[in-house]
């Protein structure tokens, strides 16, 4: 197999941050998560709530910027240091974000994939409703999620190869269905596959 940029993107609440982990784990690549780089930018630890409105402060979209970039040079250091993959944990509702990291890729001689997380608006409530009550490095809440939609461009076909998860399931079963996908990517770039 080649070597991977990983884009697990999509909504708030869709397991995106649980499936990176995960996925990182069983493959051993690092995972950048950019609930994480935004904080550490920002100057806040990671598991401190920040209460933005939407689009505002950390969440403004030049600092969102800042934070996909700063996602995309860590990649890059990772791919030229060797690494065989990396695993990107975004919303990506931008498809300018998304064609910068193909972009990447192409430049270090790697291929952007992307895992569109997707899960029951129901699931999507609840693990919402759960973070809010704990501690976790996502600010997503209930109130901004309609914004959110709203403000995600659709996936085209032209952004490469794309999974389609439905991330509902026990996370076992969702990356367990990705490293299927990411071989059959691997055998579709050597001639292998169809």
């Amino acid at each position: 197999m080649g070597r991977l940029v990983v884009v697990i993107f999509g909504l708030m609440g869709t397991g995106k941050t649980t499936l990176a982990r995960e996925l990182a784990a069983a493959l051993g690549w690092p995972a950048l998560h950019s609930d994480a780089v935004r904080k550490e930018l920002a100057g806040i630890p990671p598991t401190a709530p920040v209460r933005e409105e939407f689009g505002q402060g950390i969440y403004a979209p030049d600092f969102s910027v800042r934070t996909y970039a700063e996602m995309r040079r860590r990649t890059k250091a990772y791919l030229e240091a060797g690494a065989p993959g990396v695993i990107l944990d975004a919303s990506f509702k931008s498809a300018h974000e998304r064609r910068l990291v193909q972009e990447l890729a192409r430049e270090l001689g790697a291929r952007a994939v992307f895992v569109l997380c997707e899960c029951p608006r129901e699931t999507v409530r609840e693990r919402l409703s759960r973070r809010a009550a704990g501690t976790s490095i996502s600010d997503g809440r209930l109130e901004i999620l309609e914004l959110q939609e709203q403000d995600f461009e659709p996936v085209t076909p032209a952004e490469g190869p794309l999974l389609r998860l439905d991330t509902g399931q026990e996370v076992a079963g969702a990356v367990a269905q990705v490293e299927e996908f990411l071989r059959r990517q691997g055998d579709m770039r050597e001639g292998r596959g169809a």
